[in-house]
């Protein structure tokens, strides 16, 4: 299902408060690159500072600090779906 190097658009669901102080569930949507795949278990990479314009990185944010590290289990209940994002 996943090709390694390549970006995706991955749904999960969240649990919290939302801004009316009620808590509840709702999804959350990232892109990350595939790192790499075992089983269920996929190893996303976060973005890449080095590579974006200075206007669109966080406040703080060291350029040259490693890419974000994250583990996702794809049998999870949490796990909703990854889209494939087209290269531009």
């Amino acid at each position: 299902m996943f090709e390694i190097g390549c970006d995706y658009e991955i749904v999960t669901l969240m649990t919290g408060e939302n801004y009316e102080g009620k808590w509840g569930t709702y999804e959350t949507s990232t892109v990350y690159e595939v790192a790499s795949v075992d089983g269920p278990l996929v190893k996303l990479l976060g973005p890449d500072y080095s590579k974006i314009n200075e206007i669109l990185i966080p406040p703080g944010t060291d350029r040259n600090s490693p890419r974000d590290e994250t583990i996702i289990n794809t049998a999870s209940l949490f796990f909703v779906r990854a889209t494939k994002v087209q290269a531009a």
